[in-house]
């Protein structure tokens, strides 16, 4: 009975949360499309970037940053690039100013001393070294949202090589809002959580996102949540 609970939650959280997966897999493969095709100049091609995505930053969505990062390299005038934006939720740069949908300011220039290399963080290697959906955090990302995040991301193949990743950045504060009800009705305390067993969404409120599942002395059952490509799962919170 126990069991049937936990899947029941897993497959309403799923039709909340697949979608968001499924979009990320769309942009994939419509980015390895564009690649495969070649010849467009960088600029070109953030143009297409910014089509694909922008359409997904409204302030009704999860998801508050999106975009493509390209393997270092991969375009021979922009050896370090990103194309990458943020939604009018996301607060990054503002100082409390009035947002709206904008580009990300990265800086790709190896030389600049405010350079950075996204090749050595999670979302980039878990992503690329597994050749499968990856979701970082929850952690606050100071580059692309300075608030609690989960980044999904997905590498991108192009001619048999890794071109780069797509990804979204989502905010945990947004996601509580679609997984707070469906938890807090279940009839046993319930968690969301991560692949690497970090807390998400719980049941109790007393319980902060972020924090590792096992810290908390839980020894969970995870079953995975559908369409979220085993990055998120449920279990009874014990």
């Amino acid at each position: 009975m126990m069991i049937e609970a936990v899947l029941e939650i897993a497959e309403v959280l799923g039709a909340s949360l697949a979608p968001v997966f499924a979009e990320v897999a769309d942009w994939r493969d419509r980015v390895e499309e564009a690649l495969t095709r070649g010849s467009a100049r960088v600029s070109e091609f953030d143009e297409t970037i910014e089509w694909l995505v922008a359409p997904s930053l409204d302030d009704a969505r999860p998801m508050i940053g999106a975009g493509f990062v390209a393997a270092p390299g991969y375009f021979e005038e922009a050896p370090w690039h990103m194309a990458w934006w943020l939604s009018a939720t996301n607060g990054v740069g503002l100082a409390g100013r009035e947002g709206s949908l904008r580009r990300l300011v990265s800086i790709e220039n190896p030389l600049d001393e405010s350079f950075h290399d996204y090749t050595r963080l999670e979302w980039w290697r878990g992503a690329v070294e597994s050749d499968r959906p990856h979701l970082t955090g929850p952690y606050i990302d100071y580059l692309c949202t300075d608030e609690l995040t989960l980044t999904l991301t997905v590498p991108v193949h192009a001619n048999g090589f890794v071109a780069g990743v797509v990804g979204a950045d989502l905010s945990v504060a947004a996601l509580e809002g679609l997984t707070d009800g469906v938890l807090r009705a279940a009839v046993v305390p319930m968690v969301l959580g991560t692949a690497s067993g970090r807390i998400v969404a719980a049941s109790e409120a007393a319980v902060e996102p972020g924090i590792p599942a096992q810290r908390l002395g839980w020894h969970c059952d995870w079953h995975p949540v559908p369409g979220c490509g085993g990055t998120l799962a449920v279990s009874r919170a014990a």
